[in-house]
């Protein structure tokens, strides 16, 4: 069994020079990832050391640079769904910056046969920085805003404030279309004129690796910082099983973009079923008439010979790369509006 890794950087709305750094960041994470494959390290160890990375860039969101809650503090999460170990989550992690790692000894907890106790699956908030902070001493609490989550915090608080008065009184399917405008610069949210972003590049959502290994395992892994100016004790897709990814032992599928959309939709595991019928219309299909999807997923199916990925969005643009023990280096890639859809067959190396 060849190995392939495939990783995206959230959907969202970056200036060009962004979307360049963030094609360069997948190609670096897709390599090193890829030769912990070819060493033979699972998928899941491959999965954590990938979003390890892509958590240490304050290009995402996700870790270092997430984005700041409505009380001012940045809470994170962070998921894993395998077929060696199933699902686990860890949520609303104040000051967290690696919250895969929480996740990590979650699954090591679930593995070890000689637990004498269920060891959980959904861990939040303080009590999961404690217990597993004891176990891995590499999680610690510590400041992790940047210049660019202070400034997308300070335009997303001066928008709230502007229109609260008006969003109270707005009916249902007007502050439908306040968010959906909101939504295309900062994770759930965006600021409401070009006066208000000039020189701002927006900041893409929740991040998702895919691993396949020599030994067939299939494993996913999501880290996010949550949508901007987001209420304390808030979960978004990562906390939810089958709403943010999904895990067959053939498929891989992590999803990004409005949190609630994708819970609400179950949209992972919807996506696995919507896939097999109409693989162009699948994400649109998901949503009902007068319903506006605001985003995006990639899906990685494992043939016997062959690995087919499947990317695609409808926010301004998405970033992802790939990289399988058939190619030499990874290759990145941005979908944008005019072109929201990726389709290619990774043929394994023949002997």
């Amino acid at each position: 069994m060849s190995y392939f890794v495939a990783l995206h950087t959230g959907a969202g709305n970056c200036s060009d020079e962004t979307n360049q750094k963030l094609r360069t960041l997948c190609k670096n994470v897709c390599s090193d990832v890829a030769v912990s494959l070819a060493e033979g390290k699972s998928a899941s160890e491959a999965a954590i050391l990938g979003t390890v990375m892509l958590e240490d860039s304050p290009l995402t969101n996700a870790g270092l640079g997430s984005s700041i809650s409505k009380d001012k503090q940045v809470r994170t999460e962070a998921s894993l769904c395998s077929t060696y170990s199933g699902f686990h989550c860890a949520g609303d992690l104040q000051d967290i910056r690696h919250p895969i790692r929480i996740v990590q000894q979650m699954v090591q907890e679930t593995l070890d046969a000689n637990s004498n106790y269920i060891p959980p699956r959904v861990m939040v908030g303080n009590h999961a920085i404690m217990r597993y902070s004891k176990m891995d001493s590499s999680i610690v609490q510590a400041n992790i805003c940047t210049n660019q989550s202070i400034k997308l915090y300070n335009k997303a608080k001066m928008y709230f404030s502007d229109n609260e008065n008006s969003r109270n009184e707005n009916s249902s399917t007007q502050s439908q279309e306040v968010n959906r405008q909101f939504a295309d610069n900062a994770s759930d949210s965006k600021p409401k004129s070009a006066s208000q972003t000039e020189g701002f590049s927006g900041v893409e959502d929740t991040v998702g690796i895919i691993c396949v290994d020599k030994r067939g395992g299939v494993s996913c892994a999501m880290s996010s910082g949550g949508s901007v100016f987001k209420y304390s004790g808030r979960l978004g897709q990562c906390c939810s099983h089958g709403g943010g990814c999904h895990v067959t032992p053939r498929r891989g599928i992590v999803t990004t973009g409005n949190g609630e959309q994708i819970i609400n939709k179950l949209l992972a595991v919807t996506l696995h079923h919507k896939l097999f019928q109409d693989p162009l219309n699948a994400l649109n299909s998901c949503f009902g008439a007068g319903e506006t999807p605001l985003c995006g997923f990639l899906m990685v199916e494992v043939e016997e010979d062959a690995v087919n990925l499947h990317v695609q969005h409808t926010l301004s643009n998405m970033v992802f790369g790939f990289m399988s023990s058939s190619m030499e280096k990874p290759v990145s890639k941005v979908l944008t509006k005019s072109c929201p859809v990726f389709l290619q067959t990774i043929r394994s190396r023949t002997s």
